[in-house]
C-alpha cells in the first residue's frame, strides 16, 4: 500500500539496514517520493520516476509477502526504463515475474577506522570554480567508463557545479597543483557516503584513490560520522584500493532493470 513518511520511521527490521540502504533512507525523506509498504517487512521507495526504485525487504521474505510486494511493484514500472535495486533474494523472485535484464552486482562497504596507506600522497583540498572544466572532464571520462553513458560538456560542468555549491567534494593534487582524484560525500542521519570517486587512467596506480579516501574518510569519521560507500562488486581495483585504507566488504545488492 502506498505510506507517508511519517509511517516508516518506526519499521524496526529496516532500521538495522538502514546503512545498507543508504539512497532509500536518502529517499525517504524526500518531499516527492513515492512510497510503498506494508510498514513491517518491506519498504519500496523512488524520489522521482526517471531514477532508481529501490527495494528492501527483511530476509527470507514469505510467499505471500513476495506477492503482495510484487503487486505494490508495478506501480513503479512505466513504458520508460525502470530501474531498480533490491537483495538478491528479491531480484531471484521478480527475475521469475517480469522481463528483468541489466544484471549488476554493487558491493555495500563500510569504515569504523581508516589505515594510512603506505603509498600515494598530496593535497587534500576542496576544488574551486578554475578547477571546474578539469573535473568536469574527469566526471564525462567517469559517465562513460563506468555507466557506459556519453554526457555533454555542458552537462558535465552543471553537475560540476552543483557539487561547488554543495561543498562536499574534495579533490587530491598533486606537486604541481594538478588534480589527481576526486571525491564527494553525502549525509543522511549518522552516516555518510563516499561517492563519485575518480582517478583519471594516467594516474591509476600512484595510490592517489587510496590516499584521497582515507583522507576524507578520516575527516569524516572524526566530525563523528559512520562511513559507507557503493561499489561495482567486480572491479577488484577500486574494491582493493577502499579495503587498503580500511573499508569492509558487507555483501552485494542488486541492480536490475524490468522492461514493460
Amino acid at each position: 500500500m502506498r505510506v507517508k513518511q511519517e509511517d516508516l520511521k518506526n519499521v524496526k527490521e529496516y532500521l538495522k539496514d538502514k546503512d545498507k540502504f543508504y539512497v532509500l533512507s536518502q529517499i525517504i525523506r524526500g518531499k516527492s517520493s513515492k512510497l510503498y509498504s506494508d510498514l513491517e517487512t518491506y519498504i519500496i521507495g523512488q524520489s522521482e520516476e526517471q531514477l532508481p526504485t529501490w527495494i528492501w525487504s527483511i530476509d527470507h521474505l514469505p510467499k505471500d509477502k513476495l506477492i503482495e510486494l510484487k503487486k505494490d511493484l508495478e506501480n513503479y514500472i512505466t513504458e520508460k526504463e525502470n530501474k531498480f535495486t533490491a537483495k538478491k533474494e528479491i531480484y531471484d523472485f521478480l527475475e521469475k515475474e517480469f522481463n528483468v535484464s541489466g544484471y549488476f552486482e554493487m558491493g555495500f562497504l563500510d569504515c569504523n577506522e581508516v589505515i594510512k596507506p603506505s603509498k600515494g600522497k598530496g593535497i587534500f583540498v576542496k576544488p574551486n570554480y578554475v578547477d571546474k572544466v578539469t573535473l568536469s572532464e574527469y566526471w564525462r571520462d567517469n559517465m562513460e567508463e563506468l555507466f557506459h553513458k556519453k554526457i555533454t560538456q555542458k552537462e558535465a560542468i552543471e553537475e560540476v557545479e552543483g557539487w561547488l555549491e554543495d561543498k562536499k567534494t574534495y579533490v587530491l593534487k598533486d606537486s604541481k597543483g594538478d588534480i589527481v582524484s576526486m571525491a564527494a560525500y553525502s549525509v543522511v542521519d549518522e552516516y555518510a557516503k563516499i561517492t563519485h570517486v575518480f582517478t583519471p587512467k594516467e594516474e591509476r596506480g600512484k595510490g592517489y584513490c587510496q590516499y584521497l579516501v582515507y583522507s576524507l574518510g578520516k575527516m569524516l569519521l572524526e566530525e563523528g560520522y559512520k562511513l559507507v560507500l557503493y561499489t561495482d562488486y567486480h572491479y577488484e581495483a577500486s574494491n582493493a584500493a577502499y579495503k587498503k585504507v580500511g573499508f569492509k566488504d558487507e555483501g552485494i545488492l542488486i541492480n536490475f532493470k524490468i522492461n514493460k
